[in-house]
């Protein structure tokens, strides 16, 4: 079986962004940074799902890294979707108001096995 062939291009597609701040314990850059993605979770016309959170505080272990600031998850119904969301305005408005705050960003993007 060939890798590409249990590629879907389907939905729904989980974009998982993990952001990493420069300053995360500088209070007034997560007020700065939580302010932005509040605006891109309330108004993103694309996702049909959003979660925003901090690292858990489970189990230390080896294969567990949770040494980032933010984590932002949404759900999209295509892969279009997605597409779509990347130059939608409430997207590139964040990235504008909020990417000085940040040191690192790590995307991952998942669809269902089928």
């Amino acid at each position: 079986m060939e890798s590409n062939s249990i590629l879907n291009t389907t939905g729904p597609l989980l974009h998982i962004v993990f952001f990493w701040l420069k300053e995360p314990k500088n209070n007034t850059h997560r007020a700065e940074f939580e302010t932005a993605i509040k605006k891109l979770i309330d108004n993103n016309p694309q996702a049909i799902a959003n979660h925003l959170g901090c690292p858990a505080n489970s189990e230390k272990r080896d294969v567990v890294d949770n040494s980032f600031t933010y984590c932002y998850t949404m759900i999209f119904n295509s892969l279009d979707d997605q597409n779509d969301y990347q130059t939608d305005q409430t997207h590139t408005l964040f990235i504008e108001e909020a990417s000085h705050l940040w040191e690192r960003v790590l995307v991952s993007d998942s669809v269902n096995i089928t």
